[in-house]
C-alpha cells in the first residue's frame, strides 16, 4: 500500500496517532483506519503498544523502505524540475546555530535575487540533529562540520578549509601580560601564539560537543595544559561581545573573524586581537552534505556553488 506512505512515515517519527493525525491535518479516525488496513494488508503488526509505543521489527523494516520511496520520490521531481527547467519549488537546508546566524542572512538575501521563486527553508539544528534530518528526508542539504559526516552515508563537498583562532583584548593582555604589553600583542600577531601562556586568563568556551571544544581539550590534555574555563556557551556572538567586555578570552573560526572585525570598527575602544594557533592540530572542514544517490534540481547545486563562493570570502578575510 504505497497511497499516503508519508502517513506510516510521520506515524513512526511521532509514535502517537493524535500528534500524527494533527501534523498530517487529518482525523485521528482517518489515520487509526490507514494503519489496521496497512497491518491487514502486510499481516503484521508494526507497532508495540505496551509498555511504550514503538515500531516493531516489521515497522523498522517498512518505515526504511518507504524512506526509500521519498527519497526516490524526491529524485524524480528534482528530474521533472529541471527537464521543465522549472525556477520554482523549494528546498530545505540546515545548519548549526552559529554558521545560521553568519552565512544565512546574505545567503538569503543572494539566494532570492537569483531564484525569486523558490523558496529556501533554512532551519538550525545540533550536528547530530542535522544528519539525521538528511536521513529521515527532513532536509535536503546541511553545511557543517565535517566530522559530524560519514562519507559512506552523504556526498560531501568542501566549502571552507578553516583554522581556530584566539580572540582576546587588549585589555586582558594588558592585565595578565603587563612586563610584556605593548610589545607582545606584535609578538603574538606575527608569531601566533603559545596556548601555555595563556592558562592563567579566564575564557569562554563552546560546549563539549562541538568540534572547537573538542580540539582545544584535546590539545590541552595533549599538553598537560588547563585552560580556565568560566562560562560555556553556545552562542558565539555572545564568546565575541563578553570578550569585548574584557570578561574572558574566546576562540573562532576563520568563518567568523569578518564579524570580529566589524565590532573592532564599530567600537575601537574595545579592540579585540585575533591570534593565530600555530602549535597544534586547529582544522576544520566546513563541508556541504547530501544523501548519497540525491538528485539535486539545478536551483539546489546552485545553492551549494552560491555557498562555496560566499565561504571563500570568509577565507579571504584571514588575518
Amino acid at each position: 500500500m504505497l497511497n499516503n506512505y508519508h502517513y506510516f512515515i510521520t506515524l513512526a517519527e511521532e509514535l502517537n496517532i493524535s500528534r500524527a493525525a494533527e501534523k498530517l491535518f487529518i482525523s485521528h479516525q482517518c489515520l487509526s483506519k490507514y494503519l489496521r488496513n496497512l497491518e491487514r494488508e502486510y499481516q503484521v503488526t508494526l507497532f508495540d503498544r505496551i509498555p511504550v509505543p514503538k515500531l516493531t521489527l516489521a515497522g523498522e523494516v517498512l518505515l526504511a523502505m518507504y524512506r526509500k520511496i521519498q527519497f526516490m520520490e524526491g529524485n524524480l521531481a528534482s528530474q521533472f524540475d529541471d527537464i521543465r527547467n522549472s525556477r520554482r519549488g523549494a528546498i530545505r537546508l540546515g545548519t548549526t546555530e552559529g554558521r545560521y546566524r553568519i552565512l544565512i542572512p546574505e545567503l538569503l538575501s543572494r539566494y532570492q535575487e537569483l531564484y525569486p521563486e523558490v523558496e529556501l527553508d533554512v532551519r538550525y539544528a545540533t550536528s547530530a540533529e542535522l544528519a539525521e534530518g538528511i536521513r529521515r528526508n527532513d532536509l535536503d542539504i546541511v553545511i557543517l562540520n565535517r566530522s559530524f559526516v560519514d562519507p559512506r552515508e552523504f556526498e560531501i563537498q568542501t566549502m571552507l578549509k578553516e583554522k581556530l583562532y584566539l580572540v582576546v583584548s587588549d585589555a586582558m593582555i594588558a592585565k595578565y601580560f603587563p612586563d610584556q604589553y605593548p610589545a607582545c600583542v606584535e609578538r603574538f600577531a606575527k608569531e601566533g601564539v603559545d596556548l601555555a601562556e595563556f592558562q592563567e586568563l579566564p575564557f569562554i568556551l563552546n560546549t563539549p560537543l562541538f568540534k572547537s571544544r573538542m580540539l582545544i581539550d584535546s590539545y590541552a590534555r595533549s599538553r598537560g595544559l588547563t585552560l580556565k574555563c568560566v562560562r560555556e556557551l553556545t552562542q558565539l556572538d555572545m564568546h565575541f561581545q563578553l570578550t569585548a567586555h574584557d570578561y574572558a578570552a574566546c576562540f573562532c573560526w576563520t568563518m567568523f573573524i569578518p564579524t570580529v572585525k566589524r565590532m573592532n570598527i564599530a567600537d575601537p575602544e574595545h579592540h579585540l586581537n585575533i591570534f593565530a594557533i600555530p602549535d597544534g592540530d586547529f582544522s576544520n572542514r566546513f563541508v556541504c552534505a547530501f544523501q548519497k544517490g540525491k538528485i539535486l534540481p539545478k536551483y539546489g547545486t546552485d545553492l551549494i556553488e552560491l555557498i562555496r563562493e560566499q565561504c571563500q570570502e570568509y577565507a579571504a578575510s584571514e588575518p
